[in-house]
């Protein structure tokens, strides 16, 4: 482990600090469905596939992947 990481440990004042960066704000193709799929998560509905074939009517164009990433 190189000082700088050593250093960068011992100064986080939480667990949170540590993972901050520019990738983890990045927008998600999935932002402008989080509300629908965080409702039908919360009615039950944790199958990704069926989660994601709802929400491309709703205009979503991205793949599979993302939805799956998200369900688990």
């Amino acid at each position: 482990m190189t000082s700088r990481t050593v250093k960068q440990l011992a100064d986080a004042g939480t667990p949170e600090e540590l993972f901050t960066g520019l990738w983890q704000n990045r927008p998600s193709v999935l932002d402008e469905y989080k509300t629908y799929l965080d409702d039908r998560w919360a009615e039950g509905c944790s199958n990704a596939w069926k989660l994601c074939e709802e929400i491309v009517p709703l205009g979503y164009k991205g793949s599979y992947q993302p939805v799956s990433s998200k369900a688990t």
